[in-house]
């Protein structure tokens, strides 16, 4: 874990449990606690149901 995939100035917090990337605080959802692994927003969205339209993506800083 290095960098976080959307904040490059960012240190990676942890890993996201379904697209693996590294990922700030900012950037994770613990849908389940800190005890489980986190999501990132975009995987939190789909996992959910949502697809998140590209425009939403970049206007909130998350790497598709």
């Amino acid at each position: 874990m290095d960098r976080c995939h959307t904040h490059a100035d960012h240190h990676a917090a942890a890993t996201c449990r379904t697209c693996l990337d590294d990922y700030c605080d900012t950037c994770l959802v613990y849908a389940y606690g800190r005890a489980k692994a986190p999501y990132c927003v975009r995987c939190a969205l789909l996992a959910v149901g949502t697809t998140p339209s590209p425009a939403w993506l970049s206007q909130n800083g998350i790497s598709a």
